[in-house]
């Protein structure tokens, strides 16, 4: 096994071996701030190693992960803002009318239509059982925690309400729990956010498919991963979510190849759901400014392959949208 590198060996290596001119003190610290595997390792490709970026400076290299440090710190608080958003607006609608607001209720009030259909009902199990595998973890690890919050209810003989069952979902868990809603609960919800096309959403799951495409990015995010390339996509975009951003914004060729494709998902969602009604246009224009900043900052032929033609004008007609 070969020894550690130091970083002027890094340095060196950086120079003689890969063409990336590295030198002085402020790059030296920007290489151990930012380093070597997680840094130019990382950023040194758009998409997989077989398509390098021709950086010539290191200079090159730190403008790229600031540009990506800074799209994360753009995006990060919308995510969160849209997954609470929408998990409040999911459970309000789940529990709405029932007697009693626990899961155990909502599994059987709301999640038992179609018994036919094998398939839903062996996603309502999976459900079910992941449900209560987080509750039992959960309420294991509040043993020594001052916030007892699924102890408070179960030590006195209650279930935890939905809302506690909501705290501990994952993102992709909620996107199950509403495909697993009976089709009315799921109409009210889409209705509710202004979702409801019945001619492109035949299966009530728009909701779904976009929770399902933004979890990848949340965790991306969340876990200070690299996306200024999509290279955290788990999934081709779903034909109903494609045929409503298209419908919705006007904006055709959305394939999630780009991270535009994402801005513009979330975009629709913040129009929806942002009661300053501000949210959307300033991610957009934070959006705007580091494509700009980065253009600035390294060579055309890298910015080319970072930034796809056809961004300025998704762009463009993104603003359209968000103006109207």
């Amino acid at each position: 096994m070969n020894s550690p590198q130091t970083i002027n060996g890094l340095m060196r290596h950086l120079r003689n071996d890969c063409n990336v001119q590295i030198n002085g003190s402020t790059q030296k610290q920007q290489l151990i701030s930012y380093g070597y595997y997680h840094g130019y390792k990382g950023y040194r490709f758009v998409k997989d190693a077989n398509h390098q970026l021709p950086y010539t400076n290191f200079s090159e290299v730190v403008a790229v992960i600031e540009y990506d440090n800074n799209l994360k710190s753009a995006l990060y608080s919308n995510l969160m803002f849209i997954e609470t958003a929408i998990k409040n607006i999911v459970c309000n609608a789940a529990v709405n009318d029932l007697r009693y607001g626990t899961f155990d209720n909502v599994y059987k009030e709301r999640m038992s239509d179609n018994p036919s259909n094998t398939r839903l009902q062996l996603n309502r199990l999976k459900l079910r059982n992941n449900v209560y595998s987080k509750l039992s973890s959960r309420y294991s690890a509040e043993e020594k925690k001052d916030n007892k919050m699924v102890r408070h209810f179960y030590n006195r003989g209650e279930d935890a309400p939905l809302w506690v069952v909501f705290e501990i979902l994952y993102l992709s868990d909620l996107a199950s729990f509403f495909d697993c809603l009976n089709t009315p609960t799921r109409e009210t919800i889409l209705s509710q956010l202004d979702m409801f096309d019945v001619s492109i959403d035949t299966n009530r799951e728009l909701l779904s498919n976009i929770l399902y495409t933004i979890k990848a990015l949340r965790n991306a995010v969340a876990h200070n991963n690299i996306i200024f390339d999509t290279r955290f996509k788990d999934r081709k975009i779903s034909h109903v979510l494609k045929c409503w951003i298209e419908r919705e914004t006007g904006i055709q060729n959305i394939t999630l190849y780009s991270l535009i494709d994402y801005v513009i998902i979330i975009c629709c969602i913040l129009k929806r759901i942002d009661f300053s009604e501000s949210r959307a246009k300033e991610l957009l224009h934070q959006y705007k400014a580091q494509n700009i900043s980065l253009q600035d900052s390294v060579a055309t032929n890298i910015y080319n392959q970072i930034i796809p033609q056809n961004v300025a004008v998704k762009i463009s007609a993104l603003e359209t949208y968000l103006n109207t």
